[in-house]
């Protein structure tokens, strides 16, 4: 009887360790396959053939009330794509639930390595398809459409000072409102604020929101200038049933300080 026991302790502890030997291995074979339960990513697939020589690279992305970025060097930039992975929570504590279709933008900004000044852009304003897992883009390549500014792209214009972004809201009428996170970017900077949109609308004289968000402080990748890309993104469930997570983008088109920009509109 005791050799049985025994036996059954051996069996169960050699079971014990092939299973997590099988999961440590699918972790090292397929590290982008092992995503945490309750997050997603976002792994864009940046096309830097035309390049010349890239050395670094900041990549910014913005989904579901979360803003991150990472910086590609070295032996991330050797062959004709560099690829990252953003991981963002399906859920952001009561704000916003991610779900198929909602929106989320990234930027790929190419850098002097000695300056860090930026050389030229690309971006991407893209819809999830899988909230529970991986969702690949592609940015760099392709052409100028709708939702991508295609190819890297320099930027020449004026510079601009200290510029605003102002995020519009429509259509909230009559919805349950409660809070709402409200970020905009430009130049590799975030600027970002959850509102108390209930109050605002009510205070609104034509049942628009506006959310000024100012960039007070030179962006680390060089100055802000005319023909800068830049996007606004709004997060929140009561957006729902529309998306719960909506962007727009523009290229900011003059020397003025405000810019306007309606990141929910249905």
């Amino acid at each position: 009887m005791h050799k049985l026991q025994l036996n059954n302790k051996v069996i169960f502890s050699l079971s014990f360790v092939f299973v997590i030997l099988v999961i440590f291995s699918s972790m090292i074979i397929f590290p982008n396959r092992v995503i945490a339960a309750g997050k997603y990513t976002i792994d864009p697939k940046i096309n830097i053939k035309k390049l010349n020589n890239p050395q670094k690279l900041k990549v910014v992305a913005y989904s579901n009330g979360e803003n991150k970025t990472k910086y590609l060097t070295g032996n991330d930039l050797k062959s004709n794509t560099a690829t990252v992975s953003f991981q963002f929570n399906q859920k952001n504590d009561n704000l916003v639930t991610a779900v198929h279709s909602d929106e989320y933008a990234v930027c790929a900004y190419d850098l002097n390595a000695q300056t860090n000044e930026m050389k030229s852009y690309s971006c991407i304003e893209g819809n999830l398809e899988n909230p529970t897992g991986k969702n690949p883009v592609n940015i760099g390549s392709g052409p100028v459409i709708t939702l991508s500014s295609g190819p890297f792209k320099p930027v020449k214009g004026a510079e601009l000072k200290n510029p605003t972004i102002v995020v519009w809201l429509e259509n909230l009428a009559g919805k349950h409102l409660k809070n709402i996170g409200v970020v905009a970017m430009i130049k590799g900077e975030f600027r970002y604020k959850i509102i108390d949109a209930q109050k605002l609308l009510k205070e609104s004289k034509d049942n628009i929101i506006r959310v000024p968000l100012q960039f007070d402080k030179t962006p680390e990748i060089g100055p802000v200038r005319v023909g800068d890309y830049f996007f606004a993104c709004v997060s929140a469930n009561v957006l729902k049933p529309v998306e719960g997570n909506e962007c727009e983008h523009r290229e900011a088109p003059h020397i003025g300080k405000i810019f306007n920009l309606i990141a929910r509109h249905d």
